[in-house]
This record gives structure tokens, C-alpha cells and sequence, in this order.
């Protein structure tokens, strides 16, 4: 199936030859096309969603570009731009499916994906993320920021109102440290994303 967002995302990356952000063009996709904020009734999802339709366009236009143009499109979060094939080194046998991010390629292009990933799905692969990102050590060290023992680890009230006690003395506008109270948000971030 034909992306509908392809058109707008070559307008785009028209207008932007040095590259663009995934969240650039997101905005100004948003901004074009207000219907992709109404993807689904979970904010989560709906970025999922977001996402999906931009990658899944992306790809669709890396594949064609190539094979009948042979322009580059290079895909990161960071960056996506487009390029001639003399700007890259790439080999006359390179194809997509030689490519690092061939499975990403073949994730966002199978439009199942897009159809059977529901809100518990998101909600899940959100989970598995901070649990994966913020490990034991990490934890500990958070926990020995905000001044707790390992006891609170299972007590999000608990490490609530430790951060609030500790950011209010800590908060710039109330003549405190700005890099500790950036250190302590950073280590709440941390055990409540990663709470169970």
C-alpha cells in the first residue's frame, strides 16, 4: 500500500537538502496534516502511530528513490537526507537487504504491524525499555541520590515525596543548585519509569 504521507515528506525533504530530524518532520507533518493527532484515543499510541507512518514512508521512498533513481535516502532518528549516489560509497551490488538496517526496513514496511500493535503492545515495549535502560546499578545509584534505602525501590509514593522534599531545597528558583536539582530529577526519572 502507498503511504499517503510520501508526497508531503518529499516536499519536505525538498525543502531541507542538509537533512531533517524524525521529530522535524513529524511537526511539521502534524502541522500539514492534523488528522495524524487523532490516530488513536492513547497519546502512546498514537505516537507509536506517528512513528509508523513516517518510517513505513521513509522506507517505501528509500527502496523506490534508489532502485529508480539511485538516490540514497539515509534513515536515523536524527537525521534524514537525501543523497546522490556519488556522495555515498556505495557498491553497484549494494541493495536494501545488504543494508544495516534491513529488518527495521522490513519491520516498518509490513503494514501488520501497524494494524495489530494495540495500546497494551505500546505500553509493553515502553516497560521493557525503562527496565532495560535503567539497571541495578543505576537504580542503586538513584536510590543513593535521593537519599533512600533499597526498601523504596517498590514504594512510588515514597520516592515521590523524597524527590519533592529534596527538589523544593534544591530548586533554582529558590536559590538552590540547578545540577543538583537536575542530578535529582534525573535520579527520579529513573526508579519511577523503571517501578514495577
Amino acid at each position: 500500500m502507498r503511504n499517503p504521507l510520501i508526497p508531503n515528506i518529499l516536499a519536505l525533504l525538498r525543502e531541507h537538502p542538509e537533512g531533517i530530524s524524525e521529530y522535524t518532520l513529524l511537526k511539521a507533518l502534524k502541522s500539514e496534516r492534523p488528522e495524524l493527532d487523532k490516530l488513536a484515543e492513547d497519546a502512546n499510541l498514537t505516537l507509536f502511530r506517528q512513528h509508523f507512518l513516517i518510517m513505513n514512508a521513509l522506507y517505501q521512498l528509500q527502496t523506490s528513490l534508489w532502485q529508480e533513481e539511485r538516490l540514497a535516502l539515509t534513515i536515523t532518528a536524527t537525521h534524514i537526507k537525501v543523497h546522490g549516489a556519488s556522495e555515498l560509497e556505495i557498491s553497484s551490488t549494494t541493495t536494501l537487504s545488504d543494508s544495516v538496517d534491513a529488518k527495521l526496513a522490513a519491520y516498518y514496511l509490513d503494514w501488520n504491524e501497524y494494524v495489530q500493535t494495540d495500546e497494551e503492545d505500546v505500553s509493553r515495549l515502553l516497560d521493557s525499555f525503562y527496565h532495560g535502560v535503567f539497571n541495578v546499578d543505576v537504580r542503586k545509584e538513584a536510590l543513593k541520590t535521593l537519599e533512600l534505602d533499597e526498601s523504596f525501590l517498590d514504594d512510588k509514593e515514597g520516592i515521590k515525596r523524597q524527590y519533592r522534599k529534596l527538589a523544593h531545597a534544591a530548586h533554582p528558583d529558590r536559590g538552590g543548585d540547578t545540577d543538583v536539582f537536575i542530578t535529582l530529577r534525573q535520579a527520579y526519572e529513573c526508579l519511577i519509569h523503571s517501578h514495577s
